[in-house]
Order: structure tokens, then C-alpha cells, then sequence
């Protein structure tokens, strides 16, 4: 299963990027503020139409997908997501469903999984309104998960996240990409991105400055060049940490 762009263009945000994403790999999109990362998702997902260039799942055009056939395949988690009616948390969850028209046994599954995945079982029953700000990213994030998509594509998913759900949350999209889900995460965290994701795309300015591994994408001369930060990695593999000069 593949995720691709090619020379995807859209005018003043996203200039002529072109990747080829594996499925069963966590990549993370990184880049300073207004580098074109929100942009550059919401083309992966289908929601905004590059022009000139494409965007294909699994070498079908995604503009022309029937949308529920998209939604089976990419589930879109936004950077400041929605909720248009105060239902609990069960109830949003299950709105992930929807595409799939399966089975209620199916469904019922598939939300709880959702729902212990995030950690939210115990507030299942408990309206969105009466969520704290963590709790309520959680539950959004919830209702993708239980769309069971092939794709799981995540503007900032972890900027509301207490350290402990941080980590529970990556331990999660880790599983996820080992069962064959291709998992795309825009990240500001850095050391997040080196050391929990296989890949790593920078963005600036609207371009693909940057494409590999997280280790050589995020190097030190990368930071210096798109961050305009002196500093280096310090730890071994998988626990590093950014000492700023």
C-alpha cells in the first residue's frame, strides 16, 4: 500500500512536493510554523486538491475516489478538529464507523478498541463538553482509530497530550504501523520525531528540504539550515535529546 505525491503544488503553500509513503511506517512531517506541514496533510488526505500535480493511494488518484472509499482508506485527524454535536465519547467514537457499514458486533469492537487504544473507557458515557482539552484530542483521535483505516494521518496529535499519553499514543502508532498501517504524523517535538519515527520529512518554505531517515533528515546542519538553531544530538538511538548550543 503506497501513499504518493507527485510535484503536488498549491499556489503560496505547497511548492511541486513529491514523496512515496510505505505503509507499515510511522513518517513524521516536520518544519518551522507556516512551512506548509498542515498543507501538505490535508493534500495526502484528499481534502485539497494540488494544481498542477497528484496525490494517489495505492495508485488511484484521489481525486477521484468515491469519498467513502477515501474514508475507509485514509483516517484524517486535523490539527484543531470540530465536534458539531455534544454527544459522549462512545458516540463520537463510533461516528468512525460510518464508512464501513459492517456489522454491530463489528462496530462495537472496533470502538472499544478505539476507546482502550486512547485510554478512555472509563469516560465512554461522559459528554464532550465535559472533556478536558487532552481528554477531548484523545476522543477525536478515538474516532479515527475506530474507522480502522489503512492510512492514519495526524496534524499535531500529540500537542495536547500529558507526557504519559504522549508516550502511551506513540507506543500506540507503533503497533499499529508493525500490523501494516502506514501512520503520517506532523510533529514539532523533534526528539519525538528521531527517535519514534522510521522517517522524517522538513519542510520549508513550502518544499521538501529534507527526506530520510530522522537521523540524517533532522541533523544538526538541517536544524542550523530550517530552524535557524545551533545545537546537537546527544543519547543513543531511540532516547536521544537536543542540546541547544
Amino acid at each position: 500500500m503506497t501513499l504518493a505525491l507527485h510535484k503536488a503544488t498549491v499556489p503560496g503553500r505547497l511548492d511541486e512536493a513529491s514523496l512515496d509513503l510505505k505503509a507499515g511506517e510511522i513518517t513524521a512531517i516536520c518544519g518551522p510554523n507556516g512551512a506548509g506541514k498542515s498543507t501538505l496533510l490535508s493534500v495526502m488526505a484528499g481534502l485539497l486538491r494540488p494544481e498542477p500535480g497528484t496525490a494517489t493511494c495505492d495508485g488511484s488518484p484521489l481525486a477521484t475516489l468515491p469519498a467513502r472509499s477515501r474514508a475507509q482508506a485514509i483516517g484524517y485527524l486535523p490539527q484543531n478538529a470540530e465536534v458539531a454535536w455534544d454527544v459522549d465519547v462512545k458516540t463520537l467514537a463510533g461516528l468512525g464507523r460510518l464508512p464501513w457499514r459492517a456489522s454491530q458486533a463489528e462496530d462495537h469492537a472496533a470502538i472499544d478498541a478505539a476507546l482502550a487504544a486512547t485510554d478512555l473507557v472509563a469516560l465512554a458515557h461522559r459528554s464532550v463538553s465535559q472533556l478536558s482539552g487532552g481528554e477531548r484530542a484523545r476522543a477525536l483521535l478515538a474516532r479515527v482509530l475506530a474507522g480502522e483505516p489503512r492510512w492514519i494521518l495526524a496534524d499535531e496529535p500529540l500537542a495536547a497530550l500529558d507526557l504519559a499519553h504522549q508516550a502511551a499514543l506513540l507506543r500506540t502508532f507503533r503497533a499499529l504501523a508493525n500490523e501494516g498501517v502506514g501512520v503520517v504524523l506532523v510533529l514539532h517535538d523533534l526528539a519525538r520525531a528521531i527517535n519514534g519515527a522510521d522517517r522524517a520529512i522538513v519542510l520549508e518554505g513550502g518544499r521538501i528540504v529534507a527526506d530520510g531517515l530522522p537521523q540524517i533528515a533532522l541533523s544538526a546542519e538541517r536544524l542550523a539550515q530550517t530552524w535557524g538553531i545551533e545545537g546537537s544530538w546527544i543519547g543513543a538511538p531511540g532516547q536521544m535529546a537536543l542540546s541547544l548550543s
